[in-house]
């Protein structure tokens, strides 16, 4: 179902908008929609990433984690003939 939204903007950026959407072959409507559905998605994927950084804070303080230097060897073992295993969080 689509519904109306309406927003007052001035007279300038209205006229710049659509031309801006004509010049791209689209009407504005689309193009806001398009805008509208990629701040959505956006701020959806800030929200995620807040919280879990969140988690990984609290998992800090709890004393969860793995030490750098544990986490570097293990990268630095990749594409060699002895790969280590991951490092575990204690």
């Amino acid at each position: 179902m689509q519904e109306t939204i309406r927003a007052r903007v001035e007279s300038d950026l209205k006229e710049k908008f659509e031309l801006a959407a004509k010049d791209r072959g689209q009407s504005s409507s689309h193009l806001l929609r398009e805008f509208m559905a990629d701040f959505v998605r956006k701020h959806e994927e800030t929200k995620k990433r807040d919280a879990e950084t969140m988690l990984a804070l609290e998992s800090i303080e709890a004393g969860r984690f793995i030490e750098g230097d544990e986490v570097f060897d293990w990268l630095d073992s990749w594409g060699t003939d002895n790969v280590k295993e991951a490092p575990k969080c204690e």
